[in-house]
């Protein structure tokens, strides 16, 4: 190989290497390995992906913030059912930090405040002193989701667990909460929220889920039954749902 030859194959190879990361470590892919990871229940796939996705707290690109915070966002769920606060506040706090970095590089990111609000919302119904200031913070996040965009099934979702699951003095409203879900459920069914925030078009599934728990808390098992369906036939995965159905 000539001096020049080895000169080129060495500037291209530098060039790889400072390339970002693709395949397997793109956010659209992680955030799709979180979401089937949180929907079948599977804590240590979201265990890995958060311990993968740690070097993008320092990033300065909103999609791979977004993405960090969609799998800490997954992994504080999966830590809250486990009855385990040490690690839903860790990974509660983490999802809240990404995306005030992603806010603060794109402050029209209006999913980012949804799924901030999200996240602000977990931290609330731990309790403790830092209920209220997670509580209203939850509220201003979302507010300014639906300033930026108010179409979006995403956050129209977003709104409607902060309705169901906020105390009525609080301003929750379980009802107006419902029919965020359904609304939500009949956008997605529509096309509506195929692109999703960094590539991860989480939230069909899971508002057909939530229809079905409104309307089999109301009485309306046929109803809960075809909503849960519809959620497995979107998420086949989906434990969740498979365990109503099978109630």
């Amino acid at each position: 190989m000539t001096g020049a030859s080895r000169l080129l194959v060495l500037g291209l190879l530098a060039a790889l290497a400072a390339a970002p990361a693709r395949g397997a470590d793109d956010p659209a892919t992680i955030g799709s390995r979180a979401l089937a990871a949180y929907l079948s229940g599977n804590a240590a796939e979201i265990a890995r992906l958060s311990a993968a996705t740690a070097p993008w707290d320092r990033s300065t690109n909103p999609n791979e913030l977004y993405a960090r915070a969609f799998v800490q966002f997954r992994a504080l769920q999966l830590a809250v059912a486990a009855q385990n606060e040490s690690l839903a506040e860790k990974s509660g706090a983490s999802c809240v930090a990404a995306l005030d970095a992603a806010v603060k590089v794109d402050r029209r990111f209006a999913e980012a405040f949804a799924l901030q609000s999200t996240c602000h919302g977990y931290l609330a119904h731990l309790g403790g002193f830092a209920a209220i200031r997670n509580g209203s913070r939850s509220g201003k996040s979302i507010e300014a989701a639906l300033l930026l965009d108010g179409k979006s099934p995403r956050i129209t979702l977003v709104e409607g667990f902060g309705l169901y699951f906020r105390p009525k003095f609080a301003g929750g409203d379980p009802a107006l909460g419902c029919a965020r879900f359904k609304e939500a459920a009949a956008a997605f069914d529509a096309g509506a929220g195929q692109n999703g925030p960094a590539g991860i078009a989480w939230g069909p599934a899971e508002a057909h889920y939530w229809v079905g728990r409104c309307a089999e808390q109301a009485g309306d098992l046929a109803g809960a039954r075809r909503s849960y369906e519809r959620a497995l036939q979107l998420a086949p995965e989906f434990a969740a749902a498979r365990r109503r159905v099978r109630r």
